[in-house]
């Protein structure tokens, strides 16, 4: 029995900092999703800063999920 895997989605994610609020680092998440899964990570590194230079917080970090579906083909 061979254990396989099919593809579902790739995500796009950018971790904003906002500074400092109230006394904490606030820092929230910004998914992007429908992202090719062959998409060179320097290409999706570029969009992230392009996208987020036109937004106010500081961008702090950029994450490419990809999500398959993993089980036994039975044979």
């Amino acid at each position: 029995m061979a254990t396989v895997s099919d593809f579902l989605s790739a995500k796009l994610v950018t971790r904003l900092n906002y500074g400092m609020v109230d006394g904490k680092e606030l820092i929230k998440n910004k998914t992007y999703n429908d992202v090719r899964k062959d998409a060179p990570i320097g290409a999706l590194f570029t969009v992230a800063t392009a996208i987020t230079g036109l937004q106010v917080p500081t961008l702090s970090e950029v994450h490419r999920i990809l999500e398959d579906d993993i089980f036994d083909d039975g044979l």
